[in-house]
């Protein structure tokens, strides 16, 4: 069997180690480029895609005071926290992510603060602890008066007193923190829906859906397969290619989704499948129609942007891990 085009994209994430072992891939560390755009350097040649770049937000969750809080059980309170953000507070918040250049202090957190920082952080995502107030937010510096926190609307520095920070100061910044990448997130997400291309699509996906495609992946054994089951024929190729640039530009799609087997020995030979046991694609003998060339673009199109969501929902603290396949549910593995 042929591994041409078994370039399947990867985003550069930071993947568990049982994941790498199984993947077999050196993913690098996330990186982020001009515009939001995110390099992928992969063992194997990589197709390039034009992605949605949840990732790129994940990296802010790294800038912000230079705290990440990883690997965290799903605490539903916080996720409502965030979710339940008025419209009109996100777009404040929107707003505030575009002024200045990054996050800063006016003074660097002492040894204890930095501590006492990361440890509010699993409280507030995990436990669901919150600050009884929101951090003030200035109109210019000269209204900081040296008492509290507060961030500068202009500059967005945060402005800390010179005592020792409270609980509640933390708690004040580690929630504003955490509500200007999540309305970030929102924006952007908002406006890749209203585009109603192929991205939108993605944004819809559920959880569940997200995981089933994820797991799908990472359950192959790419040591002894990937890519396609027989090579393409020269008018597949170049209707494979066309077809993509119209997945990408006119947000062409099959209705109905490629199939994902367990085995090889699955399949039947009618269609196109996915098959988890050597991540390849499974491809009839005759021709393949621009229905099954589609659902296997579309496949291609939502691995890289499974990772790249499952990495956010874990950099925010909304997920525990990445899935893992004792949770999947037995209608999944029928599907």
């Amino acid at each position: 069997m042929s591994n041409k085009k078994e370039d399947i994209l990867y985003q550069d994430l930071e993947i568990p180690e049982a994941v790498w072992d199984k993947a077999n891939e050196a993913f690098s560390q996330i990186r982020m480029e001009s515009e939001g755009e995110i390099k992928t350097s992969v063992k194997r040649k990589a197709r390039k895609l034009h992605l949605p770049k949840a990732a790129v937000i994940a990296i802010i969750c790294c800038l912000i005071c230079g705290t990440t809080v990883t690997a965290m059980e799903i605490i539903s309170s916080y996720r409502q926290r965030m979710e339940s953000m008025e419209k009109q507070e996100i777009e404040d918040f929107y707003q505030l992510a575009n002024a200045g250049e990054a996050d800063s202090l006016n003074r660097p957190f002492t040894a204890q603060e930095a501590e006492r920082y990361q440890a509010l952080t699993v409280e507030y995502e995990k436990n669901g602890r919150f600050p009884e107030e929101p951090l003030t937010v200035l109109a210019d510096t000269d209204t900081y008066n040296g008492q509290g926190v507060a961030i500068d609307a202009s500059t967005r520095t945060i402005y800390l007193p010179e005592e020792s920070l409270s609980d509640e100061e933390l708690l004040e910044i580690i929630d504003f923190n955490h509500k200007l990448v999540y309305s970030i997130y929102e924006t952007n997400q908002e406006r890749i829906i209203a585009r109603g291309d192929w991205e939108s699509r993605m944004a819809e996906m559920t959880d569940e859906e997200v995981d089933r495609i994820y797991l799908a992946y990472c359950a192959s054994n790419l040591d002894v397969g990937g890519g396609y089951g027989r090579e393409f024929s020269l008018s597949e190729s170049q209707r494979y290619e066309e077809l993509k640039k119209r997945y990408e530009t006119e947000g062409i799609c099959s209705e109905q989704e490629i199939m994902i087997i367990k085995k090889w020995d699955e399949y039947t030979g009618a269609g196109v499948a996915f098959c988890e046991e050597n991540s390849q694609f499974c491809l009839p003998d005759g021709e393949l129609s621009d229905t099954e060339l589609l659902q296997i673009i579309d496949f291609e199109h939502k691995i890289p942007y499974c990772f790249d969501r499952i990495l956010y929902d874990i950099q925010m603290g909304f997920r525990e891990g990445y899935p893992v396949a004792g949770n999947r549910n037995e209608e999944d593995d029928d599907k």
